[in-house]
Order: structure tokens, then sequence, then C-alpha cells
């Protein structure tokens, strides 16, 4: 009598089991113990060209030096002489830019599609990658000249320099 009390009331629990996982839905979803969106590995980044790598950085800090000339120029307690210096110094880096510009749109308008130009302290450096022939040399020297004011003996323009 004992065994069949035991045996109906195992059979009740298992009906009840039955009944409340139907009504639930089906079976309970298992955690899962990794997701499948941190197993799976992420792509690497490309790297970047080099000259590629230096433009960006180029335009990062040139960001925040103008930013900072600029907040020093606004300041009301900002001493004269200090204003005089951001003023030139804003004005260099403007400058700096421009020519850079310049020199780069030209390369890429001749087929020179990684090329760099950095200027700075009245010089200016052009390099590209592969080789660069007289006519061209020519035409970005002529560039610089014209665009920086710059004499030709302070414009250096390099080939295969990546």
């Amino acid at each position: 009598m004992k065994d069949r009390i035991l045996n109906a009331l195992m059979l009740l629990a298992v009906a009840a089991a039955l009944i409340v996982t139907w009504i639930r839905g089906g079976a309970e979803k298992q955690p899962e113990i990794l997701p499948m969106n941190l197993a799976a590995q992420a792509a690497p980044e490309p790297t970047l060209h080099p000259a590629d790598a230096y433009k960006q950085t180029r335009l990062k800090t040139r960001d925040r030096e103008q930013t900072a000339l600029t907040a020093l120029l606004n300041a009301t307690d900002t001493d004269a002489e200090v204003r005089l210096q951001a003023q030139k110094q804003l004005a260099e880096l403007v400058q700096n830019s421009e020519i850079e510009l310049a020199a780069e749109a030209a390369l890429l308008a001749r087929g020179y599609e990684k090329a760099l130009c950095v200027s700075r302290a009245g010089e200016a450096i052009v390099f590209v990658s592969g080789e660069i022939g007289a006519q061209d040399a020519a035409l970005i020297l002529e560039i610089l000249e014209e665009a920086s004011g710059l004499p030709r003996e302070n414009i250096r323009v390099s080939g295969y320099a990546f």
C-alpha cells in the first residue's frame, strides 16, 4: 500500500511537471556559458599605409595645436606679447597646412596616390612611393615654390620613400 501511494505521488509530480512545461512553452533554455559574440574572433583592422597613418596623426596634432592657439588668443587675460606669438604660430600652422595640401593634391593629380608633404620652418619635403620623373619633380618644385614662397633650395623631393 505504501508503494502504491508513493507511485501515485510520483506520477502526480511528473504530470504536474509536464503540465507546467507545456504551459511555459517547452523546455527551459540553458544559459550560454560564453556568449557567441565574445567567442568569435574580431577581424583585425587593416594596417594603414605609412603615409595615411602620418596624415591622420598630422591632422589630429594640427587640430589640437589650432584649438590651443585659438583658446590662447581668445583668453581675456593673455599678455599682448603672448597673443602676438600665438598669432604668428597660428599663421605658420595654416601656411604649412596649405603648402602640404597643395603639394599632395598636385601629386595625387599626377598619379602619386600615397604622396606626403611635410612643411616646417621654411622648408618643405615631399615623399612619394616609386620613381619620380624629372617633369613631375619640376612641377612639384614649381607648385611648392609658388604656394609657399620658399626658394627652390629649401624644397626637397624624394622618390621611393615607402
